[in-house]
This record gives structure tokens, C-alpha cells and sequence, in this order.
């Protein structure tokens, strides 16, 4: 079991809302009923009426939506967080692109494709800058 705080991911492809829910819901181990997923954060739930609030956003580039996924502090059944991520990657279906702790570069992240191994990528800093999420090159 570990402790999930939330974090922000980056799809290939920006899923409906009620896929994200469903995944994020079967990923989380959480009842569909607490997991709202908004477009703009006007919307908001009041405190206590979610248990998982998931921010999606598009975005441009090779990658097209942010899930910017928000909890006060959730326990999974889960030996890492890495296990965590590639089981939600693997439910949403599609590439993602998290970032890497380890590192301060914000220009280099975990790329997680269903049924794959995760592997660094490096992102295309002038795209980046720009808002476009670009994968510059792999290590």
C-alpha cells in the first residue's frame, strides 16, 4: 500500500470525461460516485463531495490533454507508485507522459504506454515552452 497525493499526467490522447472517471475510479480503487472530473476549475466541488477530483485540460502538441488529478491524501493497494501510474495509463489506454521525481528537469519524464515498460524521455524545451508537449528524444 502506498500514499497518493495526486499528480499531474499527460496523455497521447485526451479521453472523454467518462473514461477518465471510470479509470481513475478502477485505477484508484475508489467508488465511481467520488470521482468527479471537471474541465475548469470554476467547477469545482465543495469540500468533502469528491473523494477525487481530476482537472482535464487540452493541451497541444503529440500530447493533447492534462488530467491534473487532485486528493487529500488516498492509500492504494499499490507497492509504488510507478505500479500506480502504468496500472492508470494501462486502464485509460493510452501513452502517458509523468514526471520524474527524481529529477529537476522539467524537460525530462516517464513515458508509460499500455503493456510496455516505462522508459525517460526528454521533451522539446522551445515546444515545451510554448505549451506543446513534443518528445525531443528517448534514453
Amino acid at each position: 500500500m502506498i500514499e497518493f497525493n495526486g499528480i499531474d499526467i499527460i496523455v497521447q490522447h485526451r479521453p472523454p470525461d467518462v473514461s477518465v472517471r471510470r479509470a481513475l475510479s478502477a485505477a484508484l480503487v475508489v467508488s465511481e460516485e467520488r470521482v468527479v472530473v471537471i474541465d475548469d476549475v470554476s467547477d469545482y466541488p465543495e469540500a468533502g463531495a469528491a473523494d477525487i477530483v481530476c482537472v482535464s485540460s487540452p493541451l497541444e502538441g503529440e500530447f493533447t490533454g492534462l488530467l491534473s488529478i487532485q486528493v487529500e491524501r488516498l492509500v492504494v493497494p499499490c507497492d509504488t507508485h510507478e505500479q500506480l501510474m502504468r496500472r492508470l495509463c494501462d486502464v485509460l489506454g493510452t501513452q502517458c507522459l509523468v514526471p520524474d521525481d527524481e529529477q529537476e528537469n522539467p524537460y525530462l519524464m516517464w513515458s508509460i504506454s499500455p503493456g510496455a515498460a516505462p522508459r525517460k524521455i526528454g521533451l522539446d524545451p522551445v515546444a515545451f515552452d510554448d505549451g506543446r508537449y513534443i518528445i525531443a528524444r528517448n534514453f
